[in-house]
């Protein structure tokens, strides 16, 4: 091996990225996008989980117990102790109704005291055994174990907090004051796994990242051979070939959906609560739009090397931002409104309220609105530009 040969190859490679610019700013620039995106996504903890707060907590006036001469309201300092950055609290004076919007998915948790919460729990107290302890009514949707897990801790751990401050003023240890958490679980429950809410996500993503990839480099690859242009002027009109593309690759994404689907419910028992056909229609228009997208994105691509460098851009976002593998709460604030841009968040959400909520269209009908909106606008600037390199 000669090294003046070697150096030579290694001149000529390095001289490439001067007459192509774009991919040499693109070697550069997209590692520091990543670590970006991935720390300011990854270093986040869950904020913001909508929270239903029903207080009928009459408590007890001043004077009531001498130990308490400004009297108790306990469910006011157990909310008091909850961090109201991690749970967004909205408050509501009716049970039935703060229930139901946690069934209409607006909340992730409503949280009812009952009218005699803080009378019981000074009974449980000063007369023990008498009767049963209070207890915290909790209605929760289990199909984010992440955002459970976070909303117990947080109660959890303002009850603690709320008893280790009245355990001075009365002299009585913890572990002789307790509060029971009655959980109900409007959807899921405490056997939802998390592998239950990350098999929707990871279908839609899937067929996102297959669809978009095969599209942009397979229409580079035949616009550099000419298969393209000898299409368009063949008799077939330019929708036509942009619909039979989105079609072949429909019934590709439908194909790999029942595959994963299949392979994840034998292998790791997943949940699926609702119609798994319209589960399939949701990767259906994912899989519209997104081949919509590729023919876009093919045009600005003289070759496959220039055609890869668009996949980042459309994967990181999809991955990092429309709720893929933590909740959308979990992404720092003022990054939260980018989610609303990416297709895959209403593909994922989508998938989700079907197979983990037993949702219909009536209660998903925005999702596929946004998701057919983006499969017609895509393929219909595909269907022009076509027209216009015609």
């Amino acid at each position: 091996m000669r090294l003046q040969r070697t150096l030579a190859f290694s001149r000529r490679t390095l001289l490439q990225f001067r007459h192509d610019r774009r991919t040499f700013a693109f070697v550069l620039v997209m590692p520091l996008l990543m670590i970006l995106i991935f720390g300011y996504t990854f270093g986040g903890d869950v904020q913001g989980i909508a929270l239903e707060m029903v207080n009928q907590d009459m408590g007890i006036p001043q004077g009531f117990l001498p130990q308490l001469p400004d009297g108790l309201f306990l469910a006011n300092d157990i909310t008091e102790n909850l961090n109201e950055e991690t749970l967004s609290i909205h408050i509501n004076s009716n049970r039935e109704d703060a229930r139901q919007r946690v069934h209409d998915g607006n909340a992730w948790v409503a949280i009812v005291y009952p009218e005699n919460f803080t009378q019981t729990f000074l009974t449980a107290i000063l007369q023990p055994g008498t009767i049963p302890p209070p207890k915290i009514e909790l209605y929760l949707d289990g199909t984010n174990p992440t955002i459970v897990a976070a909303v117990m801790k947080e109660i959890t751990g303002a009850i603690q907090n709320t008893l280790s401050e009245l355990s001075a003023s009365l002299n009585i240890t913890e572990t002789n004051m307790p509060i029971t958490v009655d959980q109900v679980y409007v959807y899921g429950g405490g056997e939802t796994r998390f592998i239950d809410y990350f098999a929707p996500g990871v279908v839609s993503f899937a067929i996102m990242m297959v669809t978009t990839m095969i599209t942009i480099i397979l229409f580079v690859n035949e616009r550099r051979n000419g298969t393209l242009q000898r299409l368009l002027v063949s008799p077939a009109s330019e929708a036509e070939i942009v619909v039979g593309y989105a079609l072949a690759f429909a019934v590709i994404g439908i194909i790999q959906s029942i595959v994963v689907l299949v392979a994840a419910i034998l292998l790791f028992d997943i949940t699926i609560v609702g119609n798994i056909l319209l589960a399939l229609l949701v990767i259906l228009l994912l899989a519209f739009g997104h081949q919509g997208l590729g023919i876009l994105l093919s045009a600005g691509a003289k070759n496959e090397l220039q055609a890869i460098q668009f996949i980042p851009l459309i994967l990181f976002p999809s991955i990092l931002l429309a709720g893929l593998f933590w909740p959308i709460e979990s992404i720092p604030s003022y990054l939260q409104p980018l989610s609303y841009l990416i297709p895959l968040r209403y593909g994922i959400d989508a998938e989700r309220a079907i197979m983990l909520r037993g949702w219909g269209i009536g209660e998903i009908w925005i999702d596929l609105f946004v998701l057919v909106l983006f499969a017609v606008l895509t393929l219909s600037a595909s269907v022009l530009l076509l027209k216009r390199k015609n």
